[in-house]
């Protein structure tokens, strides 16, 4: 990217780095998105420092936040237990059998642990210790982890072992979960599944907050989980750090985003806050 922006200071006759240049340069794709946009300008900016460093005469400092490269997230889903319920129970009108039965038990093992989709598709036989009740989950970047997981989570993914091979008996015998036709499912295709049955029970979307997505149960169980800390008064940047830990978030920030993510969340840690102002006033 330096030597690209150097041609292009070149042809346009330019002899010095200016801060006007530079965010002209990293503008110039016109179909990228701001995160790209502002990365191209964050390579020039390191550069223009270390240029200036050596000669200010050559290059300016390049400020922070010329373009913004906030991410922006998609406002989750929060489904009742009533509703996974419901989703769970629906899966097992799809046909062929085995595709609602798979889809079933990814919901209610989405539901149980937070995992993301393609970590739960992705579970090999050899990742689910169901004698000793935990899973070894593959996150983002090839990272893996335990989860822990609840006697009643052990026995529905004994019961789908069991079910799911006496519906397919030609089959890869890597994955646990299977399509079929005997193969690891494409996570793709359990979203694809997930949005049929999402759609059959109409499932009401609150204002600002798309259709009902799989992902958004990892959502659900993050906010679950930091609701109760709340409710019960535990310590919630502890919590959050556990929790951090058991979603293969590779920073806490990723979690702390859950505690204005909600409109639950939100009104629970307003009404600890009025709580607490009542309890300062009326000693």
């Amino acid at each position: 990217m330096i030597s690209q922006f150097l041609a292009w200071l070149d042809d346009a006759g330019d002899e010095s780095i200016t801060v006007d240049a530079a965010v002209r340069w990293a503008v110039l794709p016109v179909d990228a998105g701001g995160r790209w946009r502002a990365f191209r300008l964050s390579v020039i900016r390191g550069f223009a420092g270390y240029v200036h460093a050596q000669n200010p005469g050559l290059a300016q400092i390049i400020p922070m936040g010329i373009i913004p490269s906030k991410v922006v997230h998609t406002v989750p889903y929060i489904y009742t237990p009533d509703q996974t319920v419901a989703l769970m129970t629906a899966a097992l009108t799809l046909s062929p059998p085995l595709r609602g039965l798979t889809l079933q038990t990814v919901i209610g093992l989405m539901a149980a642990t937070g995992m993301r989709v393609g970590e739960t598709v992705g579970l090999d036989l050899t990742d689910v210790d169901l004698t000793n009740g935990r899973l070894t989950v593959t996150g983002k970047y090839g990272k893996k982890r335990l989860v822990p997981i609840l006697p009643s989570t052990v026995m529905a993914l004994r019961e789908y072992l069991r079910h799911s091979r006496e519906l397919v008996t030609a089959r890869d015998g890597a994955p646990f979960f299977l399509t079929f036709i005997g193969t690891r499912p494409l996570t793709e295709s359990v979203e694809r599944a997930f949005r049929l049955v999402a759609t059959t029970l109409s499932l009401v979307a609150r204002p600002g907050i798309p259709a009902p997505r799989l992902h958004d149960f990892r959502h659900t169980f993050a906010t679950i989980t930091l609701l109760d800390a709340y409710r019960q008064g535990i310590d919630v940047d502890a919590q959050v750090a556990v929790l951090a830990t058991y979603l293969g978030h590779v920073s806490p920030a990723s979690t702390y985003w859950y505690l204005s993510a909600t409109p639950e969340l939100l009104t629970v840690v307003s009404e600890r806050v009025e709580a607490a102002t009542l309890k300062e006033m009326n000693p």
